[in-house]
């Protein structure tokens, strides 16, 4: 994906207005990612590293098979753009790009917020969500790539606030799943019409 984005879409961002400001070619060094297959784990946008403690972050995956799975920051990836090329394309930055490396079994775009309440967030969230999924989705390299997988999401994680955990992983899972909500499907056509779903959910089940 970090070449699908540095080569395919750099390219497709700078063929809508070629008029304004180029786009920055951003070298693959500069795209921010990380390869994770623990069990449980914390993501969390505008720290130095993507994966946190459990229940320190705004979304938990639960990853019992161990999957390999591919994080990378997409919001980090647009920050380096000229601001002029941001605003010309009314460029929407949802945080993360989220994908099995093996077995092509899931992709999804997650939007983290912290809000004390997600009601507040969900709108924006959803455009944020969109904008992104449709701008990827116009990218033909990309396109392809989205679809070789099997299940496609755009997830909206908040979490209210964060709690301490003991040492048992495990048992760190349990707590947070004994506090937070169960996923809410989201009928949002304009997403659907691109063939994912929308998902509010703090547990990321893959």
């Amino acid at each position: 994906m970090d070449n699908l984005l540095q080569r395919d879409y750099i390219e497709y961002l700078n063929s809508l207005r070629p008029h304004v400001v180029q786009c920055t070619n951003v070298s693959i060094s500069c795209i921010k990612s990380d390869v994770i297959d623990d069990t449980n784990f914390d993501i969390q946008d505008k720290k130095a590293t993507i994966k946190q403690p459990l229940g320190t972050g705004s979304a938990t995956y639960n990853n019992p098979n161990n999957k390999i799975i591919v994080v990378v920051d997409y919001e980090h990836f647009l920050n380096q753009q000229p601001n002029d090329v941001i605003k010309a394309l009314d460029l929407k930055k949802c945080d993360f790009i989220v994908y099995s490396l093996d077995g092509n079994s899931f992709f999804i775009l997650n939007e983290l917020s912290l809000s004390s309440s997600s009601k507040n967030k969900i709108n924006d969230a959803r455009k944020q969500l969109h904008n992104a999924l449709l701008h990827l989705s116009n990218t033909t390299a990309i396109k392809s790539f989205i679809d070789s997988f099997v299940d496609k999401k755009c997830v909206f994680s908040n979490k209210t606030k964060t709690i301490e955990t003991p040492e048992d992983i495990a048992g760190s899972f349990d707590i947070i799943k004994s506090y937070l909500s169960e996923p809410i499907v989201h009928g949002f056509q304009p997403i659907e019409k691109l063939n994912f779903k929308l998902i509010e959910t703090a547990i990321i089940d893959v």
